[in-house]
């Protein structure tokens, strides 16, 4: 009715993560719902042998855990305001479909919520690795949103405060409060068959294993990749770690990885099938020498005239081999069906006195019943935990990938394009729309990957990145070629990249700030309204100086209202 579309139009609020997994209880245990809420009781009973009624239990606990969740449900009253100029002129902020958010992540992601609640299908993030700087993320349980403000400056005319501070970087608790409430907030982001890949060390990989097994579930492991960092130096006089991690976790377990293309070295040859099974490689022999035995694979070959027997053996010795039947000894790998199907359709190549067969990049032999046939399929190879040691996605590649855009070193420790773009592939449909999301942005390399990606294999997927507006070193290259924050830099990136490619698709780009609604900012300290003052209120000044903030626009009205709602 009316009134249910006013409410409904007029929420100021961001997703309500609580009520959200309360909802999905009672989609699963409708039993246990009681007057609205749930019954714990009912649900210990419904759950019975499932539940571990021991004491002492194993717990994964720190300081300040127990509060995080007040901070994870604690709505933000803030909004994501457009800045069309960022975004290359308002013509290029219409037809964009990607996006580049300045912001505290915890603040965004609380402001996605609402519109893209299990609609991310990938995620990619390169969180601090907790050495000897703090983060630039001290959260605030009671106002995050206040706490931003104040952070970067935006209560003030000084512009943004300095993001480190001493002495307090090496403590794993710190860490851990930072990152436990972002990785929540990300798996409601994930669609269910979405997937999850984090960059990180030595420092924190055991604390981070910890998190993620707890948020996404230990059966939801994907995997723990090992990457080169560089090929040589040493880190300490006792040892040189060239090395970090990537751990991959699915949202749920039937999600999958996508498979590698197999195409290595060996597939040179072409013949009358290319153009539909692709090149070929003369696998092996179609005899062997030391697998098990068996009679029905002994028999002769004939062909053009020429008689071919395992081994190259004469007749007599073969029916000798048959009659000692031996454990191991030479006979073909394919049956005498198989094999004349595969002579009489390409699969077989004979040279000299030897039969080989033909390993086709787009074509297997399938088996329906006893009838073979000629499926085309990509053959594929599933990706290794050692995928990642070439020399290819170490930090000297991610260097490089910079240098060709910028003429100054502005950005360290950025991750090489070609490491996220095969996470990318891995984790993306190329037929879909897919969302990549980075929240941990930096220099905007996953942004970058995108686009390569979508490029290489004509692939349709967007990107959404989360960068705070990190002040870049005073006396640093960046900063003296005009880059104020991190964030200007990842926008900057994401320009040239998208320059270089000829990609037509751009970014709308957004940045954290209070509400454009008076009374909604009000709100935040008076507790005496109730929500129906509030929308009556705004029904009587919609849109007057009274009810909306000096610095309001349309652009910016419109986002707020439909992004939380």
């Amino acid at each position: 009715n009316e009134n249910e579309q006013e409410n409904k139009m007029l929420n100021d609020e961001s997703f309500d993560i609580r009520k959200a997994k309360i909802e999905e209880l009672k989609r699963l245990f409708p039993e246990v719902v009681t007057e609205g809420g749930i019954d714990f009781e009912a649900l210990k009973a419904t759950l019975d042998g499932d539940i571990d009624a021991a004491k002492e239990k194993y717990r994964f606990t720190w300081n300040g855990k127990s509060e995080l969740f007040s901070l994870i449900n604690r709505k933000t009253k803030g909004a994501l305001k457009p800045d069309t100029k960022k975004s290359g002129g308002e013509k290029a902020f219409e037809s964009a479909e990607n996006i580049i958010i300045e912001a505290d992540n915890l603040e965004a992601m609380k402001l996605l919520m609402s519109a893209y609640h299990r609609k991310v299908k990938m995620i990619y993030i390169d969180p601090p690795y907790n050495k000897q700087k703090d983060f630039v993320y001290p959260d605030n349980w009671s106002d995050p949103l206040e706490s931003y403000l104040m952070q970067t400056g935006q209560k003030d005319e000084f512009g943004l405060t300095a993001s480190y501070q001493d002495k307090t970087g090496r403590l794993h608790t710190n860490w851990l409060n930072m990152i436990y409430p972002r990785l929540y907030l990300a798996r409601n982001l994930l669609r269910d068959d979405g997937v999850i890949f984090v960059s990180i060390d030595d420092d924190e990989v055991h604390n981070l294993r910890k998190v993620m097994d707890e948020i996404f579930g230990e059966e939801n492991f994907v995997g723990q990749f090992t990457r080169v960092t560089k090929k040589a130096g040493k880190s300490s006089n006792e040892l040189a770690i060239n090395h970090d991690y990537v751990l991959a976790y699915n949202k749920n377990n039937s999600a999958e990885l996508n498979a590698f293309i197999h195409d290595d070295e060996g597939f040179k040859y072409s013949d009358e099938f290319v153009e539909e099974r692709g090149l070929y490689k003369l696998n092996q022999t179609l005899d062997y020498g030391s697998i098990q035995y068996s009679i029905s694979l002994d028999y002769e070959i004939e062909f053009d005239g020429f008689v071919f027997r395992p081994g190259n053996v004469s007749k007599d010795e073969m029916i000798e081999r048959q009659r000692r039947n031996p454990k191991s000894d030479f006979c073909w790998r394919w049956s005498k069906e198989l094999f004349y199907f595969g002579l009489k359709n390409g699969f077989v190549f004979i040279k000299g006195s030897r039969i080989y067969t033909k390993t086709y990049q787009n074509a297997v032999i399938s088996k329906n019943g006893n009838s073979y046939g000629v499926e085309i399929k990509k053959r594929t190879k599933s990706v290794s935990t050692l995928d990642f040691v070439e020399n290819k996605f170490s930090n000297d590649n991610s260097k490089k990938d910079l240098s060709k855009l910028f003429d100054e070193n502005v950005f360290d420790y950025s991750k090489p394009v070609e490491l996220i773009k095969v996470f990318t592939y891995l984790g993306t449909d190329i037929d879909k729309q897919d969302i990549v999301l980075d929240f941990f942005a930096g220099s905007g390399t996953t942004a970058h990957a995108v686009m390569a990606q979508n490029i290489e294999d004509g692939g349709n997927r967007k990107y959404i990145l989360v960068q705070i507006p990190e002040y870049t070193p005073e006396n640093s290259e960046a900063r003296k070629a005009g880059y104020e924050t991190i964030a200007d830099i990842t926008a900057e990136r994401v320009r040239r990249v998208a320059k270089k490619l000829n990609y037509k698709n751009g970014f709308r780009y957004f940045r954290l700030d209070r509400s454009h609604f008076r009374v909604f900012e009000q709100m935040i300290h008076e507790k005496g309204k109730s929500k129906e003052e509030v929308l009556k209120l705004l029904r009587m000044s919609m849109f007057h100086d009274n009810t909306l903030m000096a610095n309001w626009t349309p652009i910016g009205v419109a986002f707020e209202i439909g992004l939380k709602n």
